[in-house]
């Protein structure tokens, strides 16, 4: 498979530039896809004889073309146009008040804007874009879009064989489309490498609160031998040798740069389930394989079942974000240590939807069965014969 793999999230937000006048937001780590997707709807724009400004803020003219709060000037950019595209537009120097003042006084013109940290985005967004703005997040590649374009995706026999077969790359090498896209194994370590020390941590590093640049290196490797696994703060800052504090910090920033997934415990009585630790998982598995140089064959990986659970919850948020959604989710265990490794809802008003992630196994263990009862909510086992349900 070559070429670009199209994005099932582009005709949400095509849609949503046509029904609606406010500023799109598209978030996202680097290298996921965001300018190949501002491309594609810039191409299907053209094709309606629609005037667009791209702009990517990486580069130094485009920046300064745009980073202004003056309304002459960007009277004078945007002038004839009926679109501006800025990506990259954490670059700017005061993103919100920019694409504010654009949207409030030139209101023939529409913005997409994307942003790859959104620690630094919506800060410099939230209080100047209030009401203003739709924002999504674009992950890796989901498997749904990968089988989207096989010849018998209207098959559901045939797209679950091709599904299986495409399982132990994606589990290994992750959805990162440039990784996806290459063919030979060695070229996709290479390149993965590449992603985690220019790209992933070149933003990391580059926020003004990382003092400890190896710090969060060691916390991101640390990480990634406990997916799925509850996470202790103090034990962290204990083998990484800083405080707490700093731990907490940088697990914050990992989330807002698109590297982690915290998932906390679900409880409606404090007291008699844990309520302190949370899970965390990695938005792409090849990213997590690429930290601990860990690309073994998943038949002969220990961690499997974990490798398994973080790859179908991330693909589950995936599916969601793909439709402009996003549910809360959590999972819950009892001091006695029953567990339901997932749940989720829309709102607090809605029934949970429970499940649980095995590989192989069919029936809910003793402790989902535990939760079902205390709670009235049917549990469902994700396992290798019905996990594209879950991912679709």
């Amino acid at each position: 498979m070559g070429g670009m793999i199209p994005r099932l999230i582009e005709k949400i937000i095509f849609d949503r530039l046509y029904s609606s006048k406010k500023i799109v937001i598209i978030l996202g780590a680097r290298q996921v896809g965001k300018t190949t997707l501002l491309r594609s709807l810039g191409n299907r724009l053209h094709g309606e004889n629609k005037k667009i400004l791209y702009l990517n803020c990486d580069i130094e003219e485009d920046c300064s073309s745009i980073n202004t709060t003056s309304l002459t000037v960007l009277k004078k950019l945007t002038a004839g146009l009926d679109y501006v595209f800025i990506d990259e537009a954490q670059r700017l120097s005061n993103p919100g008040l920019t694409l504010k003042i654009v949207h409030d006084n030139i209101p023939s013109v529409k913005i997409v804007a994307t942003g790859s940290s959104s620690f630094e985005l919506k800060n410099k967004l939230s209080d100047a874009l209030t009401g203003r703005y739709f924002d999504y997040t674009l992950y890796p590649l989901s498997l749904m879009e990968m089988l989207a374009n096989v010849p018998s995706s209207n098959n559901q026999v045939l797209l679950k064989k091709q599904a299986d077969t495409m399982l132990e790359d994606i589990l290994l090498y992750g959805l990162y489309p440039e990784i996806y896209l290459i063919k030979r194994n060695d070229e996709r370590k290479i390149l993965l490498e590449k992603i985690v020390e220019s790209y992933l941590f070149k933003d990391i590093l580059a926020f003004q609160k990382v003092r400890y640049p190896q710090a969060i290196r060691d916390l991101t490797c640390a990480l990634a031998y406990q997916i799925g696994a509850e996470v202790n703060e103090n034990e962290l800052a204990n083998r990484i040798k800083i405080d707490r504090k700093t731990v907490v910090n940088y697990l914050d920033i990992l989330e807002q740069a698109f590297v982690i997934i915290r998932v906390f415990p679900y409880s409606k009585n404090p007291r008699r389930e844990i309520g302190k630790k949370y899970k965390i998982y990695f938005t792409d598995v090849g990213i997590r394989n690429a930290l601990i140089g860990d690309f073994n064959s998943t038949n002969v990986r220990a961690n499997f079942g974990s490798l398994w659970e973080n790859f179908l919850i991330v693909e589950r948020l995936k599916m969601y974000a793909n439709k402009g959604q996003l549910p809360k989710i959590n999972f819950w265990r009892s001091y006695g240590g029953a567990e339901v490794d997932y749940l989720e809802r829309f709102s607090l008003q809605e029934r949970f939807k429970a499940f649980e992630i095995k590989h192989t196994q069919v029936v809910s263990s003793k402790g989902a069965k535990l939760f079902s009862k205390e709670y009235g909510v049917p549990i469902r086992v994700i396992n290798k014969d019905n996990y594209l349900d879950f991912v679709a």
